[in-house]
């Protein structure tokens, strides 16, 4: 079910090669990408929340290295595509 505050993001064959690599940890990045993946509903398409994209986006350019931003990053990017903006 589609709801108002869903956001359907397509990643392009290099933004899924980037997010498609394991994912180790169980640490809050981890988790929030492992729920993005699991949210796919088409061959590189991911059904997201503006919270999820949200939390994201915080992943991607607010916090200190953790080696998730690129993944964050490319996630972003084509919600961006799909019409979605940060808070």
């Amino acid at each position: 079910m589609l709801f108002v505050d869903d956001v359907t993001v397509v990643l392009s064959p290099a933004e899924w090669a980037i997010c498609a690599r394991p994912i180790v940890g169980d640490g809050g990045a981890q988790l929030l990408l492992r729920d993005l993946l699991a949210a796919m509903i088409d061959e590189h398409q991911i059904l997201a929340t503006y919270v999820q994209l949200d939390r994201a986006y915080q992943y991607a350019y607010s916090y200190g290295g953790g080696g998730f931003q690129d993944r964050f990053r490319a996630i972003i990017k084509a919600a961006l595509r799909a019409g979605w903006a940060p808070k």
